[in-house]
Order: C-alpha cells, then sequence, then structure tokens
C-alpha cells in the first residue's frame, strides 16, 4: 500500500513537472519568437542604413579622389612656378655677373676721372 501511495504520489510529481515543463518551454518559445521579431526588425532597419552607409562611402571615394587629382595638380604648379624662379634667379645672377665687372671697373675710372679733374682744377685754383 505504501508502495503505491509513493507511486501515485511519483505519478502526480512527474505529471506536475511535465506540465510545467510544458509551460516553460512555451515561456522559452515566446521570448525566442520575440528575439526573432525584434532581430527582424532590426533587420529592416539596418538595410537603409547599410544603403546610406554605401552611399556615403562612394560619396567620401568621389570626394578623396578629386582631392588627390586636385593635389597633384598643385603640386605640378608649385613645381612648375619653383623651376620658373630657379630659372630667374640663374639669369639674374648672370646679369649681375655679367654687369658687376664692367660697372665695377667703370665706377673706379669715374672715380679715377674725378680725382684727376679735381686734381686739375686745384691746379687751376693754385
Amino acid at each position: 500500500m505504501i508502495i503505491q501511495i509513493f507511486q501515485v504520489l511519483l505519478l502526480a510529481s512527474a505529471s506536475v513537472l511535465c506540465i510545467a515543463l510544458v509551460f516553460y518551454i512555451k515561456r522559452i518559445t515566446k521570448s525566442f519568437e520575440k528575439m526573432q521579431a525584434d532581430i527582424s526588425r532590426m533587420a529592416d532597419e539596418i538595410h537603409p542604413m547599410l544603403h546610406s552607409f554605401e552611399t556615403l562611402t562612394h560619396s567620401v571615394n568621389k570626394i578623396t579622389t578629386y582631392a588627390e587629382e586636385q593635389m597633384h595638380s598643385i603640386s605640378w604648379m608649385v613645381e612648375s612656378v619653383k623651376s620658373r624662379v630657379v630659372n630667374l634667379l640663374e639669369v639674374e645672377k648672370k646679369i649681375r655677373e655679367g654687369i658687376e665687372g664692367p660697372v665695377q671697373s667703370l665706377t673706379t675710372n669715374l672715380n679715377a676721372v674725378k680725382k684727376g679733374i679735381a686734381a686739375f682744377v686745384q691746379r687751376l685754383k693754385f
């Protein structure tokens, strides 16, 4: 008799555990369904963001390409100006070297003539 009571208690406990297990499985299923709905909603929201990001990336690439082209153009212009300035400085140096000698000798000769005239005028006064 005690064995039969234990069997009845064990069967009742097993039944209660099965019912509890069904409720917990139902709760877990609802949680998974809610997570699936959330993930689906997030995926729907992510697609436009990904499209916007792709558009932004394309725009940034175009801007970067344009900036690189402008930098190359500016670099070329700077090199061109630099080369012209160097050429002008070389021409100026050649002109200065070509003029300095004759001008210096002219200046020396004019100073000599001035001294000669001063000496002549000095002699005339006495």
